[in-house]
């Protein structure tokens, strides 16, 4: 049994070794190891032929992908660190670092969050998807910052609902190059996947209804350019919502591999992007719950040097 997937590279990826390409575009697919891995087993094509990890890519390059499973593989425990902020018998909230992948996939097995949820929390709840247990909503692979895992089935099927009906408030703060054109704004633009670049969503009419709510922060003028902080809001919960709507006002995340073509010139670890506040309903104690966490220290250290004299 196989999983394929299959890729046409872009424009900005022109030049830019394979390993690296694949690692960074496909996010929460696959790292660049395993990409390295998969090359030497024959696994990966280019226009239907064999490369090297070092192949420098063309545009519209077509890639397929091929991951052998042998069987539908479930999550093991793993003792990996995590942030553990609250839990009790219900939920657990974490502050997610950023670089690691949330659950299970096709070329991720191993090293994920639910791995190290079920070596530090043993009981999650089994009432969804059983390769991503106690799993209600997700941040990108490069996105740190706060998260909510339920425990218990009840508090799974509550936080379900209050995540459907718009009841959980997820603030973000972002790093982006350039100013927005207003102040404050809410961006209301429909989302769909890209039909030709499957990996990527795009705005489109025939997209689902996105509504993603911003205001400036501070402005830094510098040498290298201008760049905003923003806190933003998500009203809906898009796959890379923020980072689609952001790009697409013209404002791409810093250092974002995928949405911004002038990803690699900041020489940053992660995207500048962190879930620094969660609220909802407590699933069995109906109380609100409220949680904050600062930046994330990648982000902090880039502001720093924007604070900086050139």
């Amino acid at each position: 049994m196989y999983t394929k997937k299959q890729i046409v590279v872009p424009e900005e990826y022109e030049g830019e070794r394979i390993d690296r390409f694949l690692a960074c575009y496909m996010e929460d697919s696959i790292s660049r190891s395993m990409v390295q891995k998969l090359i030497k087993s024959e696994n990966i094509l280019v226009n239907g032929k064999l490369i090297k990890p070092s192949y420098s890519l063309s545009t519209d390059d077509e890639i397929e992908v091929t991951f052998p499973q042998e069987d539908v593989k479930l999550p093991f425990p793993e003792d990996l660190a995590i942030d553990i902020i609250y839990q009790d018998d219900d939920i657990v909230v974490i502050n997610k670092a950023p670089g690691i992948v949330v659950h299970l996939g096709p070329g991720n097995y191993e090293k994920t969050l639910v791995n190290a949820l079920l070596f530090h929390i043993k009981k999650l709840s089994a009432a969804g998807d059983p390769t991503r247990p106690g799993i209600v909503h997700r941040l990108d692979r490069d996105t740190a910052g706060l998260m909510v895992v339920a425990k218990s089935d009840a508090a799974y099927y509550s936080l379900v609902e209050q995540f459907s009906h718009r009841q959980v408030i997820k603030i973000y703060k972002a790093v982006v190059t350039g100013k927005p054109p207003r102040e404050e704004d809410l961006i209301d633009k429909p989302i769909a996947r890209h039909k030709k670049y499957r990996e990527k969503m795009c705005i489109s009419e025939d997209g689902r209804e996105a509504l993603t709510q911003y205001k400036v922060e501070k402005v830094w003028h510098k040498s290298t350019g201008v760049f905003s902080l923003l806190t933003l809001r998500i009203l809906t919960g898009r796959t890379h919502q923020i980072r689609v709507h952001l790009s697409s006002i013209g404002n791409p995340v810093v250092g974002d591999p995928v949405y911004s073509k002038k990803w690699s010139k900041f020489n940053v670890p992660y995207l500048l992007l962190g879930a620094t506040y969660l609220s909802f309903k407590h699933p069995a104690q109906e109380r609100l719950m409220e949680f904050e966490v600062p930046l994330p220290s990648h982000i902090v250290d880039f502001i720093e040097k924007l604070e900086s004299r050139d």
